[in-house]
């Protein structure tokens, strides 16, 4: 008597796009949770800080964390939650405001260039050059320094610099775009190069753009704490997670929460944002 085995079941896996777009979803919704936590905690810091972040106790300085004080106190004896709080209040807007002036100063000349080439095409690609040829961090620090330390040099320098990468990603997507058939069309049909270039070819050319956004905004988070650690940021008594952890450097041994909870702030933000980008580049390479 024969017997027959019973068949193996073959596994089938997942198809490899479904995954990374499942994986993506994910980071997105993660991500997407821990900046607009940031950003509900920016517009009720009032309601959630329980202290005035600029209030002084100095017969309580350097207390460690309590009930009364979650994350201690500084060396003046002002609650350092209430400073972590309001310091979203600074960190975000500037860094985003950071960010967004580069990318559109950069996808504006990138457009030009791309669009009109010649003499235009000439000069922003040979100026993206020389600033490239400079490590950014130290172009960054001469013009602030020349500047004199503040958020409006700050961003005058972020926008300086930053705008070189968008430029060249918004260059290269118009030259793309700009042989399509419909840009030939929307041509012979007699479109001005304004409204060809706002309507046909501007929004075909801001994804690569879009996706490269949130690193920036990385960057721009990490070196405005940075900038402001160095004392050319932010000014103290203004909270600020840079200036914060550059003030707890001191009191490390005996108040380490003064520097730690503003870098794990600032990490966290970084994540999030890391997340968001990391979604938007998978979504992007279907």
């Amino acid at each position: 008597m024969t017997t027959t085995a019973d068949a193996p079941v073959a596994l089938v896996d997942e198809p490899p796009t479904r995954r990374r777009r499942r994986s993506g979803r994910g980071q997105l919704i993660v991500g997407g949770a821990i900046v607009a936590g940031f950003v509900l905690v920016a517009i009720l810091a009032p309601l959630i800080a329980p202290y005035d972040p600029l209030a002084q106790d100095v017969a309580n300085a350097l207390a460690p964390p309590s009930p009364a004080h979650l994350l201690g106190t500084d060396e003046l004896g002002r609650d350092a939650f209430s400073r972590v709080v309001y310091a979203a209040r600074v960190d975000l807007p500037v860094s985003l405001i950071g960010t967004i002036l580069p990318a559109l100063v950069g996808t504006a000349l990138g457009l030009l260039a791309g669009y009109f080439g010649r003499g235009v095409e000439v000069v922003v690609l040979r100026v993206a050059d020389l600033l490239q040829a400079f490590p950014t961090y130290i172009l960054m620090i001469v013009l602030v320094f020349v500047l004199g330390p503040s958020v409006s040099s700050l961003i005058i320098a972020f926008t300086a610099v930053g705008w070189v990468v968008y430029a060249r990603l918004t260059r290269g997507e118009v030259l793309r775009v700009k042989e399509s058939d419909y840009i030939t069309a929307a041509t012979t049909a007699g479109l001005g190069h304004t409204r060809i270039m706002g309507l046909h070819v501007l929004p075909n050319t801001v994804r690569q753009s879009a996706v490269y956004f949130t690193s920036d905004l990385i960057f721009a988070v990490t070196a405005l704490a940075s900038f402001s650690f160095l004392g050319l940021g932010v000014q103290p008594p203004t909270p600020e997670w840079g200036n914060m952890i550059a003030a707890g450097q001191p009191y490390i041994s005996v108040a380490p929460w003064l520097s730690v909870a503003p870098g794990l702030v600032l990490a966290l933000l970084a994540l999030g944002l890391a997340l968001i980008g990391d979604a938007l580049q998978s979504d992007g390479s279907r």
